[in-house]
C-alpha cells in the first residue's frame, strides 16, 4: 500500500469519525478506499459544500484504483427520490432511529396535568395529525417528554399495556439518524420520520448535528 497516498487521502477526509461509511474511523475508510473495497460516496460530509475541494482531490487520488466487490467509483450519482405517500411532498431524508432503538425519538409538550413519569405508556395525538400515537415515555427534561413510539402494535400483538389518554400534543423535535445526504445545523428541512404511519413530510429545522445524528426542533406537518 502506498503510505502517502494513504496519508493524503486521510488528511482530506473530515476525520469526524462518524461510522457513516460503515467503519468505525476515517483512517479505516481511507485504507479501504485506497485498497477498492467502498467508494467516497459512502461519507456524507463529502457531499457539503466546505468540503468541494477535498472532494475532488480525493477524486484525483483514487482515479486508478481498481474497485472490488462491484463498487461503483461515481459520487456523481441520480438519488431516488423519496416523496411523501399521503401528501406527495418530496423530502430531503428519511430520519431512522437511533442504534439499538426501534423509533425516533420525539419530544412531546404535554398540556395534560396529571403526573408522568419516565416508563409510563401514553396515548395522544399529535397537534396537526390524525392518527392517535402510542408511546413509551423514556426520558422528561424541563417538563418535555421525550418517547419512543410503541404502538398500536398492542392491538394486533394483544399485548396488555396500559396506556394514560393525555389527549393531544406538540411534537416540538425528532431525533433519529438521516438516511440520505446529512443536512447542516440552521437548515430549514423535509423528512419522513421512519416510524410514520401515514409517511408524511414533515418539516423543521436543524439545531444539532453528530456524525449522521440529528435533532430537528420547531416540528411542523405543513410544508410550505
Amino acid at each position: 500500500m502506498d503510505v502517502n497516498k494513504l496519508n493524503k487521502i486521510i488528511k482530506l477526509l473530515p476525520g469526524y469519525n462518524c461510522k457513516a461509511c460503515g467503519y468505525k474511523r476515517c483512517d479505516i475508510f481511507a485504507e479501504e478506499l485506497l485498497n477498492g473495497e467502498t467508494s467516497l460516496d459512502k461519507c456524507p460530509f463529502l457531499f457539503r459544500e466546505d468540503f468541494k475541494e477535498n472532494m475532488k482531490e480525493l477524486k484525483e487520488l483514487l482515479k486508478d484504483v481498481e474497485y472490488k466487490k462491484e463498487v461503483k467509483p461515481e459520487v456523481e450519482k441520480e438519488e431516488k427520490k423519496l416523496i411523501g405517500v399521503i401528501d406527495g411532498y418530496e423530502a430531503d431524508f428519511l430520519l431512522d432511529p437511533l442504534p439499538n432503538e426501534h423509533s425516533c425519538r420525539e419530544t412531546l409538550i404535554i398540556t395534560d396535568k396529571r403526573p408522568l413519569k419516565i416508563g409510563d405508556y401514553i396515548q395522544y395525538r399529535p397537534l396537526g395529525c390524525p392518527i392517535p400515537h402510542f408511546a413509551k415515555i423514556i426520558d422528561e427534561n424541563h417538563g418535555l417528554y421525550i418517547a419512543h413510539i410503541e404502538g398500536p402494535c398492542h392491538r394486533i400483538t394483544g399485548e396488555e399495556k396500559e396506556y394514560i389518554n393525555v389527549g393531544i400534543a406538540m411534537v416540538v423535535a425528532f431525533e433519529g439518524i438521516v438516511i440520505g445526504k446529512v443536512p447542516e445545523v440552521g437548515h430549514t428541512v423535509k423528512f419522513i420520520p421512519n416510524h410514520c404511519m401515514m409517511q408524511k413530510v414533515h418539516s423543521g429545522v436543524v439545531v444539532e448535528v453528530e456524525g449522521n445524528r440529528v435533532y430537528i426542533e420547531g416540528i411542523d406537518l405543513k410544508v410550505w
